[in-house]
C-alpha cells in the first residue's frame, strides 16, 4: 500500500480529526497512564506510537491537515542505509509552504524520523 492509497482511503479533514480524538479518548480510558498509550490528541495534533518504533503525527490547522509517518523497519528509514542517515529523497521535498512549519526537524540523533508524508489543504476536495 502506498501513501497515495492511504490518502485516498482517509475521510475528510473534520471526520479524520473526530476519529483521532475518539481514538485518543478511548485510549485514555483503557490506558490511564500516558506512557502506556498508543494514541493521543493534544491541541490540534494527533499522534500514534506503537512502542516498537513506528509512529505517526497528524497536525490539523487552518491550512488543512499534515501527516508524517515513520516505519522503523522500512527501507526508506533514514537509518537503513549506512552511517550517514538522511530522509529518503522526495519524502519531504514537495511539502507546500503552508505545511512547512509542521515538518519534523532534525535532532541530536540525526534527521527527522519520517518515511511517509501527506497533506490535504482545507480547500481540497480529495
Amino acid at each position: 500500500m502506498t501513501v497515495e492509497d492511504v490518502a485516498r482511503a482517509l475521510p475528510g479533514i473534520g471526520e479524520l480529526r473526530d476519529h483521532c480524538r475518539g481514538l485518543a479518548l478511548l485510549e485514555a480510558i483503557v490506558s490511564p497512564e500516558w506512557e502506556s498509550r498508543y494514541y493521543s490528541f493534544a491541541e490540534d495534533t494527533a499522534t500514534m506510537r506503537d512502542g516498537q518504533g513506528d509512529e505517526y503525527r497528524i497536525v490539523f490547522s487552518p491550512a488543512g491537515a499534515y501527516a508524517e509517518g515513520f516505519a522503523h523497519e522500512s527501507v526508506m528509514s533514514p537509518w537503513a542505509h549506512g552511517d550517514d542517515p538522511e530522509v529518503w529523497p522526495g519524502v519531504l521535498d514537495s511539502v507546500p509552504e503552508a505545511f512547512r512549519p509542521y515538518v519534523s526537524e532534525a535532532d541530536a540523533d540525526g534527521p527527522p524520523a519520517v518515511t511517509a508524508c501527506l497533506w490535504r489543504a482545507a480547500t481540497d476536495t480529495a
